[in-house]
């Protein structure tokens, strides 16, 4: 017996072999599906974490989003006290504070609802991309089950119906394809990790589009309103 390590960057693949036997076409054939199983597990979870860390950027840009919404809204409440859109009840001062004077500069104010626009404009290209690959990837799991094609298990099933012909070990072979099953439950276990947070974020996203989109369609009714008060 020879013990052949092959070093695959998702988990050493370790074997033994009685090279004085001829390797034949459905070992051949099974023991490159267990290397190409290999191959498209590891290339899955490469994908799957950069778009895991994509999504940690969506994430951010809607913590941003949500923070610059604050001022804007402060500033749209005053404006619509002012211009008896709202009630004054809407605004949280006291007696104290309503005696103050409340300066708003509405070029500043305009170029802050462009600048969120823009910006949101942009995570949505960004979020777009990503919610496309979720349900692509997804439907394709929901349809298949895996990355891994039933034909490939069905391959490396031929050596263990034939073991006395292989050149390989069973035994190596069975355990190394155990321990490539527990990894492979690993990057499971990653992918739904990954489902969980991307349907967090899109929900996310969501309720920040919804919420944007009402301060929009405020600011055009403020400007409206002072539009006319200048007529």
């Amino acid at each position: 017996m020879k013990e052949i390590v092959n070093e695959h960057p998702l988990r050493p693949i370790i074997l033994q072999f009685e090279f004085d036997k001829p390797q034949m076409e459905f070992e051949k054939k099974g023991l490159d599906a267990h290397y190409l199983m290999h191959d498209l597990t590891w290339d899955m979870l490469q994908q799957l974490k950069a778009h895991n860390q994509a999504l940690e950027e969506v994430d951010l840009g809607i913590a941003e989003l949500d923070y610059m919404l604050l001022p804007l809204e402060q500033d749209l409440d005053i404006l619509e006290v002012f211009l008896q859109i709202q009630d004054p009840s809407v605004l949280p001062f006291d007696e104290k504070d309503g005696e103050g004077e409340i300066n708003i500069d509405l070029g500043s104010f305009y170029e802050s609802v462009r600048q969120h626009n823009k910006k949101l404009q942009e995570l949505h290209a960004e979020m777009l991309r990503e919610n496309q690959w979720f349900e692509q990837h997804f439907d394709m799991i929901y349809e298949k089950e895996s990355w891994i094609d039933s034909d490939l298990w069905n391959d490396i099933h031929q050596i263990y119906r034939n073991y006395l012909q292989a050149q390989v070990d069973i035994v190596t072979l069975d355990r190394d394809q155990e321990e490539f099953r527990g990894t492979l439950s690993e990057v499971f276990d990653y992918q739904d990790g990954y489902r969980e947070y991307g349907e967090a974020i899109f929900e996310a996203y969501t309720r920040l589009h919804e919420r944007s989109e009402k301060n929009y369609r405020r600011a055009e009714v403020v400007n409206e309103a002072l539009n006319k008060m200048q007529r």
